[in-house]
C-alpha cells in the first residue's frame, strides 16, 4: 500500500519542530528557524485588551480617582434618575441637580472642585448635563411650544 505524504500525516508536536512556534516558544529552546516564524504568530490579545493596555496612560492619584468615581456616579444618576416619578429615584435626582448647579468652591468634593481636579471645565460640563436634561424631558420643546 501506499503511505500518506508527509503532508496529509498528522503533525506531532513533540516530533516536530515546526508546530511549536503555532502555540509559543521557549526562546532559549527553539532553533533559529521557530524564533523566525514566532513573528507570524496569531495575537492572543483581544481588542479590547490590547486597547485596554494604552488607553489610560495618564495614571491618577488615589484621590483622583476618587473624584473621577465620585463625578461619574452623579452624571449616571443624574441621567438614570431624570424624570423619575418614584419619590426615592426623584429625591436622588433632585440632590444631584443641586450639587452640579453648585457654584461652592469651599468643599473638596464639590462640583467645582471635583473638575478642577481632573481637568474638566465645570461649567462646560454643567451646561451640557442641562442641555441633555431639557432635550431629554422636552423642556425646551415645551416652552417654544407655549410661547408660539
Amino acid at each position: 500500500m501506499h503511505s500518506k505524504p508527509d503532508l496529509l500525516k498528522p503533525l506531532d508536536p513533540h516530533k516536530d519542530h515546526s508546530v511549536r512556534w503555532v502555540r509559543g516558544l521557549e526562546s532559549i529552546k527553539a532553533c533559529f528557524d521557530d524564533r523566525a516564524l514566532a513573528v507570524f504568530q496569531v495575537d492572543i490579545l483581544s481588542r479590547d485588551q490590547y486597547l485596554a493596555t494604552f488607553q489610560r496612560k495618564i495614571l491618577l492619584s488615589p484621590e483622583k480617582t476618587l473624584m473621577l468615581a465620585v463625578l461619574r456616579d452623579a452624571v449616571v444618576c443624574f441621567q438614570d434618575y431624570a424624570g423619575a416619578q418614584d419619590q426615592r429615584k426623584r429625591r436622588l435626582f433632585l440632590e444631584t441637580e443641586e450639587w452640579i448647579l453648585s457654584e461652592d468652591s469651599f468643599h473638596l468634593f464639590s462640583f467645582e472642585n471635583v473638575c478642577a481636579s481632573l481637568g474638566f471645565d465645570a461649567g462646560y460640563l454643567r451646561r451640557g448635563l442641562m442641555r441633555w436634561k431639557n432635550k431629554t424631558l422636552g423642556i425646551g420643546h415645551r416652552r417654544k411650544a407655549s410661547s408660539g
